[in-house]
């Protein structure tokens, strides 16, 4: 069990109270990721019948899509740490399905930290549910590509936006600022993107919003290449991709994933390993974190919770604050079973 920051002159009761605290703090909190891993399950179910649905050439029915948009939005408006948390979630066999409702997720957080109207938020989280239903008809070999796409092929996968977008115009069941999410979700403020090379403010506000959570999650989901940490992702479109997305649009989802993004794995300054598993607006510095490995170097089990804003600024400099940044790997942390793992306990 992780160490909590008992002092010497706590009390048996004292002591007793705090553990039962943690206790309930890491019980509603598995409460919550297993509400919020029933409506990833439903949209993946959702996702997956309407490929097969393209496949086969069959009418698209989305009612089932909007509802599961519904109860994304409820859990959001009831805690948004969760479904945050669900999208560190990956199935690589299914990686199609996980990457549109992680776009979806993040680009209605997005949207709330930005105090959008709930119209736009639902629409994003249509769209993006939505934005790559076109890629059905592209060879799942062609997308996973370890190299770079020929000229045809990438004439191809680029293919996916408009028909995407005919799909879904053909149903008449959606709206027009959803159909421009689909259609436009690769277009770039320097005007780089496709499939019509819009510039600035020309690219639809709801799609520039897409484009950039979409890029987010394809660089931390590792989908056609090793996967990034959040922060090393976000560092990406801050250096790199400013221009192609619009600076102050990255720099503001900066600021809503925060310093350390849910997900993130960081090493405290007592030698533990934890994972942030909720932020804090107050004090960014100072998220809710899971622990992974003690002091010691061993695995914990139960993962204790830990709010780190709870500490004063003199144990945090001793022991409860973050020093680093690590890497998954290079500690050999398999950071999808141990969700799965979180969510089964």
């Amino acid at each position: 069990m992780a160490k909590s920051a008992f002092r010497p002159e706590d009390t048996t009761t004292d002591i007793r109270n705090a553990l039962q605290q943690e206790r309930k703090t890491k019980s509603d909190f598995i409460s919550g990721i297993r509400e919020g891993a029933k409506v990833y399950g439903r949209a993946r179910a959702c996702l997956h019948r309407l490929f097969e649905d393209v496949r086969q050439n069959r009418p698209l029915n989305l009612e089932i899509a909007r509802e599961v948009v519904q109860a994304m939005y409820d859990s959001l408006a009831n805690n948004q740490n969760t479904l945050l948390w669900i999208t560190n979630l990956q199935f690589p066999k299914e990686a199609n399905a996980c990457h549109n409702f992680n776009v979806a997720v993040l680009s209605m957080v997005f949207a709330r930290h930005r105090g959008m109207s709930r119209h736009d938020i639902v629409a994003l989280g249509l769209g993006g549910l939505l934005h790559d239903l076109g890629k059905t008809h592209v060879p799942p070999a062609m997308l996973e590509k370890p190299v770079a796409l020929s000229p045809d092929e990438r004439v191809m996968v680029r293919k996916h936006a408009v028909e995407g977008y005919e799909m879904l115009n053909a149903t008449g069941q959606v709206t027009n600022n959803v159909l421009e999410i689909v259609r436009y979700h690769h277009e770039r403020a320097d005007g780089t993107g496709y499939p019509e090379g819009l510039y600035g403010g020309s690219v639809p506000e709801l799609a520039r919003i897409v484009a950039v959570t979409d890029a987010y999650d394809s660089m931390i989901g590792g989908y056609y290449r090793l996967p990034m940490t959040p922060t090393d992702a976000l560092r990406i479109l801050k250096n790199d991709a400013g221009e192609e997305y619009g600076v102050d649009l990255v720099e503001e989802f900066i600021r809503c994933l925060g310093t350390y993004p849910i997900g993130s794995l960081v090493e405290l300054n007592s030698g533990s390993v934890v994972m942030v598993v909720a932020s804090n607006p107050a004090a960014r510095l100072k998220p809710m974190v899971m622990f992974v490995r003690n002091e010691e170097g061993r695995f914990e089990k139960p993962r204790m919770l830990n709010d780190l804003s709870r500490h004063s600024d003199e144990s945090l400099a001793e022991r409860w604050g973050i020093k680093r940044l690590v890497d998954p790997v290079s500690y050999g942390i398999h950071m999808w079973n141990l969700m799965l793992e979180e969510i089964q306990f």
